[in-house]
């Protein structure tokens, strides 16, 4: 296949010039291309900046180099110098591409002795991604994480998740999919399942949707746990230390807890997943953690003026709410007050 069709119809999707029948077709060019799936989605971030003066093309080249890297920005449209704007997005894209592809290339080579990833995916706070791997596995990544992954080797596919992630990986026997973690491993043929492993929270977990995995918990003595549907496992962080529960089990020095997930019976919402579908869901928890996920979920940081607060406890489902109405609504039920300058939020007694 001549993929410079592809590139092309890429280039008009991105400038907001394709037809109804060129993002069709593209549609189906990228069913046939798996592997140029992911680089779509990758190229869907990037929004345009038109460069005043239109002269200045090298530095207009040089943003939207930088912007596939970067977080997703406001679009700033403009409807001078069309032709330009054309000319400009093909020629990033086609150099988006070369560099791609140059990773792509190179898939195998290791980054360090570690055996880091190659590639790699991030969201930001407030921004969340869908990203179809080469394989057709899609992964969703919640705020604030890091996807890593290297598909160089022949007999398996490994990725390296820091944050948070719900995956739906395609079913091969032969190539087992791998996710590594901080604290855990988990191994899979094809299955459904959400993956929390925050450096700053108090614990990280698994929580299994559909089919079967293996989890392999970390540590002098390596653990294996079988996980079947609407199970998880929740394990401490190590870089934070808390209690065990007294229905804790046990693998040598670390801790873990099996449970079943949580399911809302009005409206049928996995908590462990619903901020897939955009729902923020505290259940039973403490502010000063309810605290952590506001910060990611709505890029803000939250500062705590009495430290009794951070000890109020609220459940609630939210979904499309901005961070004042939110923390309206907490404060109707628990008698606190807050401010807000710009992305600082101030909690008072």
């Amino acid at each position: 296949m001549d993929q410079s069709r592809i590139w092309l119809l890429l280039a008009r999707k991105i400038s907001g010039e394709s037809t109804l029948d060129e993002l069709r077709e593209l549609e189906m060019l990228l069913k046939d291309e798996p592997a140029l799936s992911y680089y779509a989605s990758l190229m869907k971030e990037i929004e345009l900046v038109t460069p005043d003066p239109v002269t200045d093309v090298e530095m207009a080249l040089e943003k939207h180099l930088e912007l596939i890297w970067a977080p997703p920005v406001q679009a700033k449209r403009s409807k001078r110098v069309l032709l330009f704007r054309s000319m400009a997005v093909a020629a990033s894209v086609l150099i988006a591409g070369v560099a791609i592809w140059g990773i792509w290339s190179n898939r195998g080579q290791r980054l360090s002795k570690q055996d880091l990833l190659v590639s790699e995916v991030l969201t930001k706070h407030g921004s969340r991604s869908k990203v179809t791997l080469p394989d057709n596995s899609i992964v969703w990544l919640n705020v604030g994480s890091k996807l890593n992954y290297d598909y160089g080797k022949s007999d398996s596919r490994e990725v390296i998740l820091e944050g948070e992630a719900f995956f739906d990986v395609q079913k091969d026997e032969k190539r087992p999919f791998l996710i590594h973690t901080r604290k855990m491993d988990i191994t899979v043929l094809g299955t459904s399942f959400n993956v929390r492993a925050y450096r700053e929270d108090k614990t990280v977990e698994t929580s299994l949707i559909q089919g079967k995995v293996e989890v392999t918990i970390k540590g002098d003595k390596p653990k294996k746990i079988i996980l079947t549907p609407n199970q998880k496992i929740v394990l401490p962080n190590q870089e934070i230390t808390i209690t065990a529960p007294s229905n804790a089990l046990s693998t040598g020095k670390e801790h873990y807890l099996l449970s079943e997930v949580r399911v809302n019976p009005q409206d049928s919402l996995v908590a462990e997943t619903a901020w897939k579908e955009n729902y923020l869901i505290f259940n039973n928890e403490r502010f000063e953690d309810i605290a952590i996920k506001m910060e990611r979920w709505f890029d803000v940081n939250i500062v705590f003026q009495d430290s009794s607060v951070k000890n109020y406890r609220f459940t609630g489902t939210f979904t499309n709410e901005t961070v004042e109405q939110t923390l309206d609504a907490l404060e109707f039920s628990s008698r606190f007050h807050y401010q807000i300058d710009k992305k600082k939020v101030i909690i008072k007694r």
